[in-house]
C-alpha cells in the first residue's frame, strides 16, 4: 500500500485559488510508486477538484469532515452517503473540530460509523491525551477501517515537528491501540522534515497544513518523502 502524504487544505483556498492550485500542481507533479498523495479539501471544493485531478496518478481526496447523522432533517449538514463516489476518505476528529466546534468523542465515533457504512476510510485524529478513550468509543466496524492519526494538541509542537524518536514512540502507542496498524502524523510537517518522519516504520505516513499551501513547495516537499523511502519516478 505503500506510504501517504496528506495535505489538509483547511480553509486557507477559496475556489479560484484551488483551481489555480492543482493547475500550478499539475504542471510539476511526478507520481512515486509507493507514495499515495491525499488532498483534504472542503466540501465546496470537492467536486470540482474531483474532476481536475482527475488525471493525476496515485492523487485521491479526502473530505474534511462529515455529518454523524444520515441523510434526513440536518441542516447544514453533509451526510456521508453523498460523498461516496466523490471522495475516498474523510478526515474525522480533527483537532480544530473539537477546538473550536466542540465536538465530542461520541460525535466523532458516530461520524467513523456513517462513514464506514458509506464505503469510506476515516482518518481519525487524535491526540494522545484522548486516543485511549475515542479508539473505545468506536465499534469493531468502525477500529477496523480507521486510519489513526496522532495530532498533538500543544500548539508549539505543531509549529516544529518533535523528535522522531518521540513521534515514533507515540506512533507506537497509537499503533497498539489499533491493532498494530501503523498511524498517521500530523504536526511540523515540512519539506525540511518530513524525510526523517515518512521513514518511520511506526507511521504510515504524514499530514501537512502550511507545508501544502504553496504547490510548488508541496511538490518539494513529495520530492523529498520520495528520496526518503528511495522510491524513483
Amino acid at each position: 500500500m505503500g506510504k501517504i502524504v496528506l495535505a489538509n487544505w483547511k480553509a486557507h483556498l477559496s475556489p479560484a485559488g484551488a483551481e489555480k492550485w492543482l493547475a500550478e500542481f499539475a504542471k510539476g507533479y511526478r507520481p512515486l510508486p509507493g507514495l499515495r498523495v491525499i488532498l483534504a479539501v472542503p466540501f465546496l471544493h470537492l467536486d470540482r477538484v474531483r474532476h481536475q485531478a482527475a488525471g493525476l496518478d496515485r492523487v485521491y481526496l479526502a473530505a474534511q469532515d462529515v455529518s454523524p447523522y444520515p441523510p434526513g432533517s440536518y441542516t447544514g449538514a453533509t451526510p456521508a452517503a453523498w460523498l461516496a463516489g466523490v471522495t475516498k476518505y474523510v478526515l474525522i476528529g480533527h483537532r480544530e473540530r473539537r477546538r473550536y466546534f466542540h465536538e465530542t468523542m461520541p460525535d466523532a465515533a458516530n461520524k467513523v460509523n456513517e462513514a464506514v457504512a458509506a464505503g469510506l476510510r476515516p482518518i481519525l485524529c487524535m491526540d494522545r491525551n484522548e486516543a485511549g478513550a475515542q479508539v473505545a468509543a468506536l465499534d469493531l466496524a468502525g477500529l477496523e477501517q480507521v486510519i489513526p492519526a496522532y495530532t498533538p494538541a500543544d500548539a508549539v509542537q505543531l509549529e516544529v515537528a518533535r523528535s522522531a524518536g518521540a513521534i515514533a514512540e507515540a506512533a507506537e502507542y497509537f499503533s497498539a491501540l489499533a491493532d498494530g496498524r501503523p498511524v498517521l502524523y500530523g504536526g511540523g510537517v515540512n519539506a525540511d522534515t518530513v524525510g526523517d518522519l515518512i521513514a518511520l516504520p511506526q507511521l504510515a505516513g504524514v499530514m501537512t497544513a502550511a507545508g501544502c499551501l504553496d504547490p510548488r513547495r508541496f511538490i518539494n516537499l513529495l520530492a523529498r518523502a520520495g528520496e526518503a523511502l528511495g522510491l524513483d519516478s
